[in-house]
This record gives C-alpha cells, sequence and structure tokens, in this order.
C-alpha cells in the first residue's frame, strides 16, 4: 500500500470513529457497491487487455 493511500485510509477510519450507527450503516452498504463498481472496472479492463 503506497503512503498515499494508507494516509487516506487513516483520514477516512479517523472520520468513521465519530460516526453514529445509522451513518456507519450507510458507508458500508456505499462501500459495498463501490467494491463491486471497481470489481467490474478491472474485468473490463482485463478484457480490453485480453
Amino acid at each position: 500500500m503506497s503512503e498515499e493511500l494508507r494516509k487516506l485510509v487513516e483520514e477516512t477510519v479517523t472520520n468513521m470513529k465519530k460516526m453514529d450507527k445509522e451513518s456507519l450503516l450507510i458507508m458500508k452498504s456505499n462501500s459495498e457497491v463501490l467494491k463491486a463498481r471497481d470489481c467490474l472496472d478491472k474485468e473490463n479492463c482485463e478484457k480490453e487487455a485480453g
């Protein structure tokens, strides 16, 4: 993990520690959507390269 990415993760976690349960549930669902999108992007890139 790059230093820039590590710092971004640390800042995000610090902000999340200040959230209530409802906000954390929203963040969790949003992160799952973004993870799926990243997976699709990677699959599309692999297909274009292959």
